[in-house]
C-alpha cells in the first residue's frame, strides 16, 4: 500500500510539474545581421485572378486554371472541361470591367488594368498548347466535332499578316497573332504588358479535365514537344519575357507525369529521378539547339496533402488540435528531412521529400539559371488564424529557398490568407513591406516557434516575423542581435481575434543587443525595429 500511494505521489507531482512547465514556454531566436543575406522576390506574395485585390498588396497576378486551357481569345470564350459539363461559355468576363467585355482578351486586358490600378508588378498569361479552344455556347460531348463548329483549332504560327481585329469565321486561333496583338495594346514585357507567359495549365491532366480535347494521355515527349514550340513562339515576339512550364498539377506529376509508364522507362534509361529532370533535361538540349532559353521559371502547383486527425486535408476543424498542428506542418515537408505528414505521399515513400532541396538540386543539375514557381498552392485555413501561420511559414521558407514567384489559389474565405501576404507586402496598411533581404533568424526550436528576418534598401529598419505555433499558451521569446544598432521595435500583431494585421500600444526596448517578448497562442508578430 506504501507503494502505491508513493507512486501516486509521484505521478501528481510529475503533473503538477508538466502544468506548470506547460505554462513556460520559452524559446531563443538569433538574428545575424552580419551574415550573409538572400534576396527576396517581390514576386513571392502572389494571387490568382479572383483573389480581391482591395484586401491584399500583391506581388503577382497570375490569369491561369483549368478554364485557360481551351479559352479563345478572339471570342473569349471557354470551356470549363470536367469542372461543370464541359460547358463552353462565357464565364471568364462575366466579372471584368465592361470596356474589355467586347474586346479580343478581354481578360487578358483586364488583369493588365488590376496590376495598374492596385500596384501589381508582376502579371503572368497562361497561354494555349492543348490544340483546340472554345467556339460555339453549349455543352459539349463526343459528338462535337474538334473540326467543325464547336471548336477552334489553335496554331502557333500564322501564315499571313496579322490582324488587331481577329478573323472569327476561320476556325482557327494563332498564338503569334494573339501575342501581336497584346504587344500593341497592353506592351511587352518591358513596356507595360505581361512579364511571363506560361505554358498552358496542368496537362497531365487534360485527359480527365478536357477530355474532348485530348483524349488520350498525353505522354513525356508530347508534353515536351509542345513546349519548346509554344516556347519558341513567345521569345520570337518578347525575348525578354520569362516562360514559364509545365505546371504540373502535383507530386505524382512531378514524379512521372501522372504514371506515364513510357517515361518511367526512359528515366532508367537516362539515368533521370523523375520527370522534373527529364523535362529540365530536354527543355536545356533544345535550348541549345535554339540558341536561346526556352525555359525560365519551372512551374509547379502545391495542394498539401496532409490530413488532419480527421483523416481530411485541408480540413475546416479550427478546434481540433491534431488537425490545426497538421496545417501548420504541413508545410515542413518542403524542407525538413525528419518530418513525415500523414499522406499518401508518406505511405508510397515520399521520395522526393524534402521538395524544396530536391528541385533546386535537379534545376542545378539539367538546367542551371532557371528559377522556380509555385504558381497555386493552398494549405487551407483561409478562416482560422492557422491558415496564416501555415501560409507565413511558406513565403517564408520560399524566400529562404530562393523561389522567385508564387501565386495562391483561393479565393472565398480566405481572409487569414490575404492577411499573411500582407505581412510581407502592407503590413501597416501604408504599403511599408517585409523587406528586400533575408537574413538569418534561427529559431532553437521551430516546431514551437518559426521566424524570419529583413532588411529594406529603402530604409535602415530590421523587420523580424515571429509564427507562435503554440496552441493554447503564450510563449516567451527572447531574440538575440548581432550586428546593427536598433533601440526599440514597434509590435504588429495578426491573431484568432480578427484578420487584421494590427499596431500595439506599446513598443519593446531593446537593451544589450536583446529584447523579449511574450507572444499569445497561435499568434504572428511581426517587430519593427528601429
Amino acid at each position: 500500500m506504501k507503494k502505491r500511494l508513493l507512486f501516486i505521489s509521484l505521478l501528481v507531482m510529475v503533473s503538477a510539474f508538466n502544468i506548470f512547465a506547460k505554462g513556460k514556454k520559452k524559446v531563443n531566436v538569433t538574428v545575424d545581421l552580419s551574415g550573409p543575406t538572400k534576396p527576396i522576390s517581390p514576386y513571392l506574395f502572389g494571387v490568382n485572378d479572383g483573389a480581391d485585390l482591395k484586401k491584399v498588396q500583391a506581388g503577382s497576378i497570375r490569369l491561369g486554371g483549368n478554364r485557360m486551357t481551351a479559352y479563345n481569345w478572339e471570342t473569349n470564350k471557354s470551356n470549363a472541361g470536367s469542372d461543370w459539363y464541359n460547358s463552353s461559355d462565357n464565364y471568364l468576363i462575366n466579372k471584368i470591367r465592361s470596356q474589355y467585355k467586347r474586346l479580343p482578351a478581354g481578360p487578358a486586358l483586364n488583369v493588365i488594368e488590376d496590376s495598374k490600378q492596385y500596384n501589381v508588378p508582376y502579371t503572368l498569361l497562361t497561354l494555349q498548347m492543348a490544340g483546340y479552344v472554345a467556339n460555339k455556347d453549349g455543352k459539349m460531348t463526343k459528338d462535337n466535332n474538334l473540326d467543325g463548329q464547336d471548336w477552334c483549332k489553335v496554331i502557333n504560327h500564322k501564315n499571313g499578316e496579322f490582324l488587331l481585329k481577329p478573323d472569327k469565321r476561320d476556325n482557327f486561333v494563332y498564338t503569334d497573332e494573339y501575342l501581336n496583338y497584346l504587344g500593341n495594346t497592353v506592351g511587352n514585357s518591358k513596356t507595360g504588358g505581361f512579364k511571363g507567359y506560361a505554358l498552358d495549365n496542368e496537362p497531365a491532366l487534360w485527359e480527365h479535365t478536357h477530355s474532348l480535347i485530348q483524349k488520350e494521355r498525353l505522354g513525356a515527349d508530347e508534353l515536351i514537344q509542345k513546349s519548346i514550340d509554344l516556347a519558341a513562339t513567345v521569345k520570337e515576339f518578347d525575348p525578354d519575357a520569362d516562360v514559364f512550364g509545365p505546371a504540373l498539377f502535383g507530386y505524382s506529376a512531378f514524379d512521372s507525369l501522372g504514371w506515364d509508364w513510357t517515361l518511367i522507362k526512359a528515366k532508367n534509361a537516362y539515368r533521370h529521378d523523375w520527370f522534373i529532370d527529364y523535362y529540365l533535361d530536354q527543355m536545356k538540349k533544345a535550348s541549345d539547339e535554339k540558341n536561346m532559353r526556352l525555359l525560365d521559371v519551372l512551374d509547379l502547383h502545391y495542394y498539401t496533402e496532409a490530413k488532419g486527425e480527421c483523416g481530411i486535408r485541408k480540413c475546416d476543424h479550427y478546434d481540433n488540435d491534431a488537425c490545426i498542428k497538421a496545417r501548420i506542418n504541413a508545410v515542413r515537408s518542403l524542407y525538413d528531412p525528419d518530418y513525415k505528414e500523414n499522406s499518401w505521399i508518406v505511405d508510397t515513400g515520399a521520395r522526393h521529400f524534402p521538395l524544396l532541396p530536391k528541385l533546386n538540386a535537379s534545376i542545378e543539375k539539367f538546367y542551371p539559371g532557371t528559377k522556380l514557381a509555385f504558381t497555386e498552392y493552398d494549405f487551407g485555413g483561409g478562416e482560422d488564424i492557422s491558415g496564416a501561420i501555415a501560409q507565413t511559414d511558406f513565403l517564408g521558407i520560399l524566400a529562404e529557398y530562393g523561389v522567385y514567384f508564387a501565386s495562391i489559389w483561393s479565393f472565398d474565405k480566405n481572409q487569414y490568407q490575404l492577411a499573411a501576404i500582407n505581412l510581407f507586402t502592407n503590413y501597416d496598411g501604408k504599403g511599408s513591406r517585409f523587406g528586400d533581404n533575408l537574413i538569418s533568424a534561427k529559431s532553437e526550436d521551430d516546431y514551437l516557434l518559426s521566424s524570419f528576418a529583413a532588411t529594406s534598401k529603402d530604409d535602415n529598419k530590421l523587420r523580424i516575423i515571429l509564427c507562435n505555433k503554440e496552441i493554447h499558451e503564450e510563449t516567451k521569446v527572447t531574440i538575440q542581435l548581432s550586428g546593427g544598432n536598433y533601440k526599440k521595435a514597434k509590435v504588429y500583431l495578426l491573431d484568432k481575434s480578427s484578420a487584421n494585421i494590427t499596431l500595439q500600444d506599446k513598443s519593446i526596448s531593446v537593451n544589450n543587443d536583446n529584447l523579449t517578448i511574450k507572444l499569445q497562442p497561435l499568434s504572428i508578430y511581426e517587430l519593427v525595429l528601429e
